[in-house]
């Protein structure tokens, strides 16, 4: 499996979404961007780490590690915040990610992959003074599918 097939099982998930959810790979700093920008959405932050562990018996790389982070976040506008408390619109927010890591598991137990979700936080006025944000970290281990450079 490769990058690019990981990233697209975040994002068909979140295609899959009947609602408004816009994807995004860009740079965390993305959300301090231009007022086009289309919420909610989750935003595949694209500097992940990696390591490399081992290599495999015909001498190709055996597995590569990711730990990458993901952003859900949606608008929290002035008349929004006195009709309705920040931790109800972080709730409501949660419960999208959720309903989209679901998604996320369900396309990668049929490949299999395994992601690991890590200690996430709420977020508000983090990057935008007019986002709420639920932020997730993750590791996914690929194993290499490379072939071997022609020389």
């Amino acid at each position: 499996m490769t990058y690019e097939d990981l990233v697209n099982v975040f994002k068909d998930a979140v295609n899959a979404y009947t609602g408004t959810l816009a994807f995004e790979y860009d740079n965390v700093w993305y959300n301090n961007g231009a007022a086009s920008n289309v919420y909610p959405s989750m935003l595949f932050e694209c500097s992940p780490d990696f390591e490399l562990k081992g290599f495999q018996s015909n001498n190709r790389t055996g597995l590569q590690i990711f730990s990458g982070k993901l952003f859900f976040y949606d608008t929290f506008w002035e008349g929004e915040r006195a009709a309705k408390d920040v931790f109800v619109k972080q709730s409501e927010l949660n419960e999208l990610a959720l309903q989209v890591l679901g998604e996320i598991k369900r396309r990668a137990d049929l490949i299999p992959l395994q992601i690991m979700f890590g200690k996430g936080f709420f977020g508000k006025d983090v990057h935008n003074p007019k986002l709420v944000q639920v932020y997730l970290p993750f590791t996914v281990t690929l194993k290499s599918n490379c072939t071997p450079l022609a020389t």
